[in-house]
């Protein structure tokens, strides 16, 4: 049994194709069918169950690819010790952030790109519950999220930072005057809101529904950058987290009373051996907040 067998058999599991898990592998489809196939006769058992064009993994598949992703996963963090014991911090950070990151994670990222020029960071933009589940998955190293739901392990958890929800209107807009709102008035107030699915937005669902509120949601955007640059220039409303709003000078915060609207965030990571980029990223990102 070789590992390249394994990681052939995992793609092919992910995708329930056999022609893309090839093309994803680089290698011919008849070259991944045929390890495939090796590795069946090896554990004695089919892995896939081929209805046509159609792939289905089987009992016996669905158990070996607990333990298939365990031997790859371990073999991988072999490799990276070995590399960390070198001291040669190079292959692949792959960060997962949801929204309210966009702009504190850039200067650190920029920053950590340059001391470690060897290093390829990968930053993929995300919600919460997807984020974990890559993480989850061995798709990504580390993940920072705002989370209102309680972590279990295998995810370990590092405390970041308190940010409260607000109302952020623009700097010209008639509400700019205000320090606080009572959630209650935002009922009236025209709004731009995160798409359905971000952790943000289900917060924000939660109260208006605990109200019984009927909020005017003119707009949803899955992308903050987009959803602040909308309200900056124009007369709409936004409820987001205090933190998303670092360096929109032009947009107000006002204070949100009446409902709790602290969330906490974290730094997420897999228990067991992490990588060193890992360890020096967390580092530094927490020096910067």
């Amino acid at each position: 049994m070789e590992i390249y067998q394994l990681e052939y058999f995992i793609k092919t599991a992910e995708v329930l194709h056999f022609t893309k898990a090839a093309e994803l592998c680089f290698v011919t489809q008849s070259g991944l069918s045929q390890q495939i196939k090796k590795l069946e006769e090896e554990l004695g058992l089919p892995l896939f169950k081929r209805i046509g064009k159609k792939v289905q993994l089987t009992e016996a598949g669905s158990v070996f690819l607990i333990h298939a992703k365990k031997v790859v996963e371990n073999v991988e963090n072999g490799k990276q010790a070995i590399e960390d014991l070198n001291e040669m911090i190079g292959g692949e950070l792959r960060i997962g952030v949801t929204y309210i990151f966009g702009l504190l994670i850039l200067p650190v990222v920029n920053a950590f790109a340059k001391k470690y020029q060897n290093l390829k960071i990968v930053v993929e933009y995300g919600t919460t519950e997807t984020l974990e589940q890559k993480l989850l998955d061995n798709q990504l190293d580390v993940v920072l999220v705002i989370s209102s739901h309680e972590i279990e392990l295998p995810i370990q958890k590092v405390p970041l930072f308190t940010s409260h929800m607000v109302l952020a209107v623009s700097g010209t807009h008639t509400l700019a005057a205000l320090d606080k709102i009572a959630f209650k008035k935002i009922e009236e107030i025209p709004l731009v809101l995160p798409g359905k699915g971000s952790n943000s937005r289900e917060f924000v669902e939660e109260l208006f529904q605990k109200f019984n509120m009927k909020p005017k949601i003119s707009i949803e955007l899955h992308s903050i950058h987009a959803l602040l640059q909308m309200v900056e220039n124009s007369d709409w409303a936004t409820i987001v987290a205090e933190k998303a709003l670092k360096g929109w000078d032009k947009l107000k915060a006002i204070q949100i009373t009446g409902v709790a609207t602290k969330r906490e965030s974290f730094m997420l990571t897999i228990g067991g051996y992490q990588k060193k980029a890992v360890k020096l990223f967390m580092e530094e990102f927490r020096k910067s907040i």
